[in-house]
């Protein structure tokens, strides 16, 4: 910890902590990026067997279905890995948030789809496997320095 160069405030302290100097977890960091990268593989399948389903393969419905609660309890997986590796392995919080973001879409995702709300379901999952893939671009990134 480091004295602030700033005057002391009533009732507080005049000591300020500084950032941790140490880089991110590199094992917190690998456990980010092996989950992010099977949940983008999850979100992408789902896309394949829409269009297999779309092109007369009506069991592929039920193969959307289940990937639906995979991706999901792998978002909620990615979210609480991408929150270890935020607090304890040291790393930028922002994974965090964008997984967050992505389980409650994926959540209401899957609610469009089993009431047939085409009409959003399909937009909101092409949006969806575009977050995913950046996110995945992000994590697979070489931290800066």
């Amino acid at each position: 910890m480091q004295p602030s160069s700033a005057a002391a405030e009533p009732g507080g302290s005049d000591i300020r902590e500084s950032p941790d100097p140490r880089p991110p977890s590199a094992r917190a960091r690998g456990a980010l990026r092996a989950v992010t990268t099977v949940h983008a593989a999850a979100l992408f399948t789902q896309a394949i067997l829409a269009g297999r389903f779309l092109s007369g393969d009506y069991d592929m419905l039920t193969a959307h279905a289940v990937n639906a609660n995979v991706i999901v309890t792998v978002g909620l997986v990615q979210v609480v890995v991408a929150v270890v590796y935020w607090r304890r392995g040291r790393g930028p919080g922002r994974p965090a948030a964008v997984s967050a973001v992505l389980l409650v879409a994926e959540a209401g995702q899957a609610v469009l789809g089993y009431q047939r709300s085409l009409g959003v379901h399909v937009p909101l999952g092409v949006t969806l496997i575009a977050a995913g893939l950046l996110l995945l671009v992000q994590v697979w990134r070489p931290p800066l320095r």
